[in-house]
């Protein structure tokens, strides 16, 4: 599925659930200290003109939604692969940290750098999303990752096997009170360019659900 028709599909069922009142509501961010989710995740930084945006836009969305959880700058990234996806049982021995990090990154250094675009802001049913297009590069690392980690004998448990390049940049937390309002001002930001970069290095983190109590393993540099 090419990525626009998956960003659109996407926007249509977000817009949908708010109108009929049918979001999902993320009920950990009520209680974040008892959410013991972890993960282990391959990341993308965002760089500061693209956070700056994005912010921008999210500061007009909350002043009509102060209830919802939106993203700090800090938080921002796009995931490149969930290698564990987060849960409450998540448990990482150093010794497998040390694989991953040094399988990881031998298979990064093989790959390019990668170029990405983030260009408008639409809504799932739960959270608002930034769309994210990318050069070929990152499929070539997702897919080169999938086939080796196994054969090292590392775990490899997405949440889901995603094609996307997006970043969350807020989530519902309660159901929305201005739904008009909020979707005419969406609708305005479904085109606007939030900047474009290249990621010559990714993060391997241990992180929670929302990326906001990160640890970061190690820093792992694309092929120069």
């Amino acid at each position: 599925m090419q990525l626009a028709t998956l960003y659109n599909n996407i926007n249509q069922q977000g817009m949908s659930a708010i109108r009929s009142h049918q979001e999902q509501l993320d009920s950990n961010l009520l209680n974040p200290d008892k959410d013991m989710r972890r993960g282990l995740t391959l990341t993308a930084s965002l760089p500061a003109h693209v956070s700056r945006n994005i912010m921008f836009c999210l500061q007009k969305l909350a002043a009509i939604e102060p209830n919802q959880y939106f993203y700090p700058p800090a938080d921002l990234h796009i995931t490149i692969i969930d290698l564990i996806a987060a849960s409450s049982d998540f448990s990482l021995s150093t010794f497998e940290e040390e694989k991953y990090k040094n399988v990881v990154g031998q298979i990064i250094s093989q790959v390019g750098p990668i170029h990405w675009q983030l260009a408008g802001m639409i809504t799932s049913s739960g959270a608002l999303l930034v769309k994210g297009y990318y050069s070929a590069e990152l499929s070539t690392l997702r897919e080169t990752l999938r086939k080796e980690l196994p054969l090292h004998d590392l775990l490899l448990k997405e949440r889901y096997p995603t094609i996307s390049g997006h970043v969350t940049v807020a989530r519902y937390t309660s159901p929305i009170q201005q739904a008009d309002r909020f979707l005419k001002t969406l609708e305005e930001f479904k085109s606007i360019n939030f900047g474009q970069f290249t990621a010559s290095s990714l993060d391997l983190v241990v992180h929670d659900w929302y990326n906001h109590n990160s640890q970061l393993i190690s820093k792992l540099s694309l092929r120069s």
